[in-house]
């Protein structure tokens, strides 16, 4: 009698225990890839509590009490070094963070709190520079910096670098702002990976930013009364702290452009030109013509595009809001600040970042003082009086900010802006009707209208002029027009319908979504 054959496995078979394998491997690799990763964060806390442990040694033997980012731990001295990291680890020991000492090892953000005396992992750091500077919530004006933009510093020539996050790559006790730059798609992986150093070629920037930190400001004018240039008090802050609420002289008050809609942020990215470039392409750029001859609504379209344009889908980019400017006028005339008039951009063909010789030169073709003509030196047409500040506030064009007074009926004025609605509420300054270009008690504590006021009617300090929106002309401009200093000015205030003009710019601002 014949053996019967064997039989192999069907197709179905073998579907079947594919099937069952694929199941099984969607569960186990979950949990193995956990097992993994726990493994790598316990290595990196075994490995946190001898570098935390170097380091308090090493600062109490050196007699260093508070030990500022970024230093590393050098084995060879046995002291906390400045300059070039290990590849191991990053340290920082910063009386900021009061009772934090923190180091990005192997990965991961390994912190040591002092309240517990527990060295966790801070999951909700992703990237060293976030590790080292806690995220942007320090008090010294540090910046977030998240995909999309790169940060950047000037060499001696005026030439845009990488920045080194890993050293004090702005202070802003030296009126050194942080800088950084979105580039092009193509270029963006490139940068991104690129040493500290690295030249940042022109023609593949698409925008500059200052950043401009979270504070609270000594109120001194709450009345609208006669007020004369003086320092500004300004303390830096971080956004987990409680805010400032101060109503009378003397106070302190969290300024208000550092809380948007409902978020409370730790700062702002500010655009270092006017805009610049066309509707369909923007940019913020220097030693360019502005872009004009767009109404608020096309403004405000345009400058909300960069987000997903841009790479900076991490980002809300939105057109300046009035107390947003006033934010910037008044770090700028702080101590973090040129603290003192800005000289004008006079250059009559609205070419970004020039600058005169003084508040009082004519109006000229030429740009006398270019961005970057002068190296990393004295810029006295920015915010700081150097290369890292904020150019164009004082001159060049109108700058449309989103702001305008209400109907008498209480309800949005379009008015010549193009809107048909009122956007999203966060996104603009609404003021009081008013029928009186000179009625200061419409303004806010912080946007820099009545609070530098003087008793020289229209005028704020400086004699910039200071007309207020009213019900014809709604909608504020700000920074003046390049033609006289009267024109001009951080503090000046315009009012009109919103309409495209030739006359007319805006700028942006970013802040972390």
């Amino acid at each position: 009698m014949k053996e019967k054959a064997k039989q192999g496995f069907t197709l179905i078979e073998l579907l079947a225990v594919i099937v069952i394998l694929a199941v099984i491997a969607l569960i186990a690799t979950p949990l193995i890839m956990n097992v993994i990763n726990d493994a790598k964060k316990s290595a990196a806390r075994d490995a946190g509590y001898s570098v935390i442990k170097a380091g308090e040694l090493a600062a109490a033997t050196s007699g260093i009490e508070n030990v500022n980012p970024p230093y590393h731990y050098d084995e060879g001295s046995n002291l906390p070094m400045k300059g070039t990291k290990p590849t191991k680890f990053t340290l920082d020991i910063n009386e900021e963070m009061d009772t934090q000492l923190r180091a990005w090892i192997n990965g991961f953000c390994v912190v040591k709190d002092y309240d517990t005396e527990e060295v966790t992992i801070d999951e909700s750091k992703k990237t060293e520079a976030e590790c080292v500077t806690g995220g942007g919530s320090s008090s010294d004006g540090a910046p977030v910096v998240q995909d999309g933009i790169i940060p950047v510093t000037f060499d001696s020539n005026g030439k845009t670098v990488k920045a080194d996050v890993n050293s004090k790559w702005y202070d802003y006790d030296q009126k050194k702002w942080a800088n950084a730059v979105a580039v092009t798609n193509d270029s963006r992986d490139k940068y991104k990976s690129a040493t500290p150093g690295t030249a940042i070629t022109e023609s593949d920037i698409l925008a500059y930013y200052v950043w401009i930190p979270r504070y609270k400001y000594q109120l001194w004018n709450v009345e609208g009364k006669e007020s004369q240039p003086q320092e500004i008090k300004i303390e830096f802050e971080s956004n987990s702290t409680s805010k400032s609420t101060g109503t009378k002289n003397g106070e302190w008050l969290t300024h208000p452009a550092f809380t948007l809609g409902s978020t409370e942020l730790s700062g702002m990215w500010v655009g270092k030109f006017e805009m610049t470039g066309t509707a369909s392409s923007p940019t913020i750029k220097p030693n360019v013509s502005s872009l004009r001859n767009q109404n608020v609504s096309s403004l405000f379209n345009i400058i909300k595009s960069m987000d997903s344009n841009y790479g900076l889908s991490s980002y809300d980019s939105h057109m300046m809001k009035n107390i947003e400017w006033g934010a910037v006028a008044y770090l700028s005339h702080s101590k973090y600040g040129k603290n003192s008039e800005i000289i004008l951009n006079n250059n009559s063909n609205f070419i970004t970042g020039c600058g005169a010789d003084s508040v009082t030169e004519s109006t000229t073709s030429t740009c006398k003082n270019a961005y970057g003509s002068k190296g990393n030196g004295t810029y006295n047409q920015s915010t700081t009086g150097n290369i890292t500040g904020i150019f164009d506030m004082s001159g060049g064009a109108y700058e449309y900010v989103m702001a305008s007074s209400v109907k008498q009926d209480g309800n949005f004025n379009t008015a010549s802006s193009g809107f048909t609605s009122a956007p999203d509420s966060k996104y603009y300054d609404k003021y009081d009707y008013n029928t009186d270009a000179s009625n200061h008690s419409i303004s806010k504590l912080g946007d820099a209208m009545k609070e530098v006021y003087t008793s020289s009617y229209p005028k704020h300090w400086y004699d910039d002029y200071g007309y207020m929106p009213h019900s014809t002309d709604p909608w504020i401009g700000r920074g003046g027009y390049y033609n006289s200093n009267s024109s001009a000015g951080v503090f000046r205030t315009s009012r009109n319908g919103g309409f495209e003009s030739s006359n007319n710019s805006s700028r942006a601002v970013v802040v972390s979504n």
